[in-house]
C-alpha cells in the first residue's frame, strides 16, 4: 500500500470515530434534556388543584389540610413531595380532586396501589347507600405527567383531565 491510500484510510477511521463520538454525544444530550423536562415543577399541587377548582367553579369542596391525608390516604414515606386534596363537603357526595407531586417517577406505582385503596374504601361506603356515587368513585380518574399525578371523582373528569394536560404537560 503506498502513503496515499494509508493516508486515505486514517482519514475515513477518523471520520467515522469523530462521527461516531458525535452521535453518542447528542444522544447523551437528548436523554439529559428529556430527564430534566420530565422532573421540571412548573406548578405547585396546590396550583394545579386551585386552577381546576376555579376554572370549573366548584363551590362544594373543601380542602383537606396536610396532618389530615393520612386519615384518607395510606401513602409511604418518600413517595410523594406535595399534595394538595379536595373531597366534597357532603357526605353524601364522593367528590374528589388531589393532585400530587411525586418524589421520583419510579414511585408512581406505590401512589396509585395507595389511591386504589383509598378509593375502595370510599366505594364501600357508597355502595349500598348512593348508586350514583359508587358509580362515580368505580369511574375515578388517575392520571400521571411526569411527577405530577391527578386523582378526580365526579361527573367532570374529563374537564379536570383536560385542564391538569394543559397546565403540566
Amino acid at each position: 500500500m503506498d502513503r496515499t491510500e494509508q493516508r486515505g484510510n486514517k482519514w475515513l477511521v477518523l471520520s467515522i470515530v469523530a462521527f461516531l463520538c458525535a452521535a453518542a454525544i447528542f444522544w447523551c444530550g437528548f436523554f439529559v434534556i428529556r430527564r430534566v423536562r420530565e422532573n421540571y415543577v412548573r406548578y405547585s399541587a396546590d396550583q394545579v388543584t386551585a386552577r381546576i377548582i376555579s376554572e370549573l367553579k366548584y363551590t362544594d369542596l373543601a380542602k383537606v389540610e396536610g396532618d389530615q391525608l393520612a386519615k384518607h390516604y395510606s401513602i409511604p414515606s418518600g413517595v410523594v413531595d406535595e399534595s394538595s386534596v379536595y373531597m366534597s363537603k357532603s357526605s353524601e357526595s364522593a367528590s374528589e380532586l388531589a393532585c400530587f407531586l411525586l418524589t421520583d417517577r419510579s414511585k408512581y406505582e406505590v401512589l396509585e396501589q395507595a389511591v386504589t385503596e383509598h378509593i375502595a374504601t370510599r366505594a364501600d361506603g357508597f355502595k349500598n347507600l348512593n348508586p350514583v356515587q359508587y358509580g362515580a368513585l368505580k369511574n375515578r380518574l388517575i392520571v400521571r405527567s411526569g411527577r405530577y399525578v391527578l386523582v378526580a371523582v365526579g361527573n367532570n373528569t374529563a374537564g379536570e383531565e383536560k385542564l391538569f394536560h394543559s397546565m403540566v404537560g
